[in-house]
């Protein structure tokens, strides 16, 4: 929708639309006022509250129990600024838990959703059985896994059947990616809450098993193998859009069993908020630039220019690292977040430059970026493994903290298979600039030394490396 500027002379029919004009602004001001007490609510409760507690958002409430695990409950979600949309997905999650229905967040590739889903267990003080879904995952992941020990065959309980006895919350990831033959055998646990188990034991419905323990005793129903499945056993389902996104789309019958929310990006006016409270060594206008940039590359026509969606969740560590280096170019970050330079065609270069010359982004002369590494050095006496980086930028140096390993830092390796260029420590102090707010994937063709870089960084921050063959399945 865009935004016009009405003008009106005199007469009857402007006093009108006058009149009508100042109805509406009351009625979004009344709106808006109604939703403030959901964050007062919402933020007056946070932190250590005890079994009976009330979590309340606007006008549903949640009454607490005390958590059998506390060490599956979620924590460091939740935060001071939560943005108002989140408020309303968070209030809507608890509206369904309280009718007892299983919910399903639909939304674009990114954290947003399953953030949504933590901060609701954090919240609530509810214990998490999670599981990412795969071309992979089978049925044996979902129900029960068999192990033989000393000869004798074992039935392990797996996340859906200890989710279901225990009273926690199930959380599916990736329900795109499940082959259409392995979440049907969720359908009757989503549906009846009941599932036949492989060693025999069946689960049952809180509401059919307390009937039954009416007319029969608990020994009875032991013997018989009917487990009850707990009244607070909830499902939050996390996935894509099929077939915007590659995947199988799902059977209408399991789709049947949940009530659905489309979790967008974050309002325009509350993502912008999010990074001003992020970087407040970074001017507003470019932080307003850098996210109009970003919302255009995910509009519906980029997308029908075939531009993969900008990851928008990155803008705040974007603007992390523009806030701890003022100086540094923003198109050369926007380059880390979204390498159009490698994956797009020429069309799609010039689509992207031209948006970076719309919102006056692009560089007029040679950006600036991080010669070398001039120190590394531990920090002793702090909780948590860190490290002091001094990095040269310019003629400046910039000092910041990142995590650091166990092992003793080094800033050369002093090896003689690796001889660092100028290219080369340009590059390890991107890098370190990278592991300041968030993790990193190098890009490279085969043999161009990825992996030499990688050791090199390692031994400086002190850590130990697992190397993992990856391959695509065709």
């Amino acid at each position: 929708m865009q935004s016009r500027l009405l003008c009106f002379s005199g007469g009857p029919a402007a006093r009108r639309v006058r009149l009508i004009l100042q109805q509406v602004a009351r009625g979004r001001l009344a709106a808006e006022r109604q939703l403030q007490p959901e964050v007062r609510a919402l933020h007056g409760l946070r932190g250590g509250y005890d079994s009976g507690d009330t979590v309340t958002i606007g006008d549903v409430s949640f009454k607490l129990k005390t958590p059998k695990s506390p060490e599956l409950v979620p924590l460091n979600y939740m935060s001071d600024n939560l943005a108002q949309s989140v408020v309303q997905y968070l209030r809507w999650i608890m509206q369904k838990d309280l009718l007892g229905q299983d919910v399903f967040l639909i939304g674009p590739p990114g954290p947003l959703r399953r953030s949504i889903a933590m901060q609701y267990l954090e919240l609530t003080k509810r214990e998490v059985e999670y599981i990412a879904l795969s071309r992979d995952t089978t049925e044996t992941d979902l129900k029960q896994r068999r192990e033989i020990r000393a000869g004798t065959a074992f039935y392990i309980d797996q996340c859906a059947v200890r989710a279901a006895t225990e009273g926690r919350i199930l959380v599916l990831e990736g329900l795109e990616k499940a082959e259409r033959n392995v979440l049907p055998v969720l359908n009757n646990l989503l549906e009846n809450r009941e599932m036949q188990l492989e060693d025999g034991r069946f689960l049952m419905s809180a509401e059919r098993y307390d009937k039954l323990l009416q007319e029969h005793t608990k020994t009875e129903l032991d013997g018989w193998k009917i487990v009850r499945v707990s009244e607070d056993f909830r499902v939050i389902a996390l996935g894509l859009p099929v077939p915007r996104y590659s995947g199988n789309p799902l059977d209408p019958p399991l789709r049947s069993r949940f009530q659905a929310r489309d979790v967008y990006y974050l309002p325009f006016k509350d993502h912008l908020k999010l990074l001003y409270s992020v970087g407040s060594n970074v001017s507003a206008q470019r932080i307003s630039q850098l996210l109009s940039f970003a919302t255009t590359l995910c509009s519906q026509e980029s997308s029908t220019l075939g531009l993969p969606d900008f990851p928008l969740d990155s803008l705040s560590a974007a603007v992390q690292i523009l806030d701890s280096f003022p100086m540094m170019s923003v198109q050369a970050i926007i380059k880390w977040l979204y390498p159009y330079h490698i994956l797009l065609g020429k069309e799609g270069r010039t689509a992207v430059e031209d948006a970076l010359k719309r919102f006056e982004l692009q560089d007029s002369e040679s950006p600036l970026l991080p010669n070398r590494i001039k120190k590394v050095e531990q920090i002793h006496g702090s909780k948590t493994l860190q490290a002091d980086v001094t990095v040269q930028i310019a003629e400046k140096e910039v000092k910041f903290q990142v995590p650091a390993g166990t092992r003793p830092l080094k800033l050369c390796s002093g090896s003689d298979a690796f001889i660092k260029t100028s290219s080369h420590k340009q590059l390890l102090a991107e890098m370190m600039q990278s592991h300041m707010v968030k993790d990193m994937c190098l890009i490279g063709g085969k043999g161009c030394g990825k992996t030499v870089i990688a050791k090199e960084f390692a031994n400086m921050l002190g850590y130990n490396i697992e190397p993992v063959m990856l391959y695509q399945v065709k």
